[in-house]
């Protein structure tokens, strides 16, 4: 049985976020005080530093918890075989975590919004290079025989899953989520990872 203090405390975590993301709607970041965070969740002050440090603390672990997701969204598919790619399952999976966007969206703003950061793009690639490191010590990239390293690959690609997501999130358009799936995974399929010497399995 959970404990009440554990409710208790994912119950003001909740207030607190959501407050956040109220407040994220209508002003910027570096705008909003703790104080402001505070009112609108309906707690002192205190309540709040019992929980995060700062409100730096609370959108670092906001964007924890949006990779955690994403992370476990990854672990539900056998997604790689030795260097064989499964675009199938990639795309199946992409639609999943991009319902799970669509369904906080404030979250998927936060990730965008610090696209340009290192720290994130760093743990991204800190999350890929964990599942599928038997796939990147296969791959070779060359120009003009020059070894081009699978870090830049894997930021490449990174950067172009979170600049699509920007407008995705963005756009008036509301593409669903599995036709947006489908159409990352067939311009990437089609291009950059068969550029990479990536096989590509296309088969269900």
């Amino acid at each position: 049985m959970v404990k009440t203090d554990d409710l208790r405390v994912k119950r003001t975590r909740k207030l607190i976020t959501q407050a956040f993301f109220a407040l994220l709607r209508k002003k910027k970041f570096e705008k909003i005080s703790i104080q402001e965070i505070a009112d609108s969740a309906m707690i002192n002050r205190a309540t709040f530093y019992a929980h995060y440090a700062d409100k730096q603390d609370l959108y670092d672990s906001l964007v924890d918890d949006f990779l955690t997701s994403f992370t476990t969204i990854l672990d539900e598919e056998n997604l790689v075989d030795g260097s064989n790619v499964h675009v199938k399952e990639i795309e199946t999976v992409l639609t999943r975590f991009y319902e799970f966007v669509r369904e906080n969206p404030e979250l998927a703003q936060i990730i965008t919004d610090r696209a340009h950061e290192q720290s994130l793009m760093d743990r991204f690639l800190e999350i890929l290079s964990e599942r599928y490191a038997e796939l990147f010590e296969k791959l070779e990239v060359r120009e003009r025989d020059v070894i081009v390293p699978n870090d830049f690959v894997i930021s490449y690609i990174s950067s172009i899953l979170v600049g699509t997501l920007d407008w995705w999130v963005n756009s008036s358009k509301q593409m669903s989520a599995k036709n947006f799936a489908h159409l990352i995974i067939k311009l990437i399929s089609n291009g950059h990872l068969t550029v990479l010497g990536v096989n590509i399995n296309r088969e269900s």
